[in-house]
């Protein structure tokens, strides 16, 4: 396979070293560092080493062991609500996750992503909760099909045929299902039509979502709220009274959005 000559080997490297650490859960040695990244030991020192001087890492002299250094915050404090969005967005968050029990999150799209930024998990024993920096493909689940309703339909098809290019593998759901760019569309007219959105096992199959958009003043949707629940609630009357939390909150979101903006 032909290098991807527009993308600096070493960079790639030290980006992989960071997530050796799992966001912060590991201490690792040298040596499970290398084993993890499968290089010589020489060149994960040297890496290592380098993050370490930048203030991303921390090496414990006494232990010989390496972690995450809280120099990795500081890069992403204000990255999480950088539009203000979650300081409107949290009180109709915490207002849903009080009327229905589960998991409420706030997730924004990055390209053909979608990235939880806040998640308030459930209070019940048996819950699914996503974590914050949770990365999935945004056409899978309820909350990816919200985020690109607002979407001019020539956008839309930009990124619909982006989605019929991902692999087969990448297109395919929890359930083995595969997912096409036409039945994206689909689900994203209704949408569109509705105001909210439901999913079962797609980007897990032991959870389902309800989600609706949240409308910036402009017309946009920079974010949607989403309710996340064990497959095992996610009958189709509780699934259509969280997508109904779901849309207040957004609803109640975007009214504060525009005011703020007046």
């Amino acid at each position: 396979m032909a290098q991807d000559t527009t993308v600096l080997q070493t960079v790639s490297r030290a980006v992989a070293v960071l997530r050796c650490f799992e966001g912060g859960a590991v201490d690792l040695s040298l040596a499970e560092l290398a084993a993890r990244m499968k290089l010589n030991k020489v060149t994960v020192l040297r890496l290592a080493r380098t993050l370490a001087k930048e203030g991303l890492l921390i090496h414990d002299s006494r232990t010989g062991l390496y972690r995450l250094s809280f120099g990795c915050i500081g890069l992403a404090r204000k990255l999480l609500d950088r539009d203000g969005l979650f300081e409107c967005a949290q009180p109709f968050m915490e207002e849903a996750r009080s009327r229905t029990r589960e998991t409420v999150c706030l997730i924004v799209r990055e390209e053909l992503d979608r990235v939880t930024t806040h998640s308030l998990p459930s209070m019940q024993p048996v819950r699914f909760v996503l974590e914050v920096g949770d990365r999935r493909p945004v056409h899978l689940g309820a909350a990816g099909q919200c985020l690109l309703s607002a979407l001019p339909d020539d956008q839309l098809d930009v990124i619909l045929r982006r989605i019929d290019e991902r692999p087969a593998a990448e297109r395919e759901t929890a359930g083995g299902r595969t997912v096409s760019g036409a039945e994206v569309r689909e689900r994203i007219d209704r949408v569109r039509r509705q105001g909210w959105a439901i999913g079962r096992q797609e980007w897990s199959s032991e959870a389902a979502g309800a989600a609706a958009p949240v409308v910036s003043p402009d017309g946009s949707v920079n974010g949607a709220i989403s309710i996340v629940m064990p497959i095992s609630r996610a009958t189709d009357a509780y699934m259509e009274q969280c997508a109904a939390a779901a849309r207040e909150a957004a609803e109640k979101t975007s009214a504060e959005l525009r005011r703020q903006h007046q």
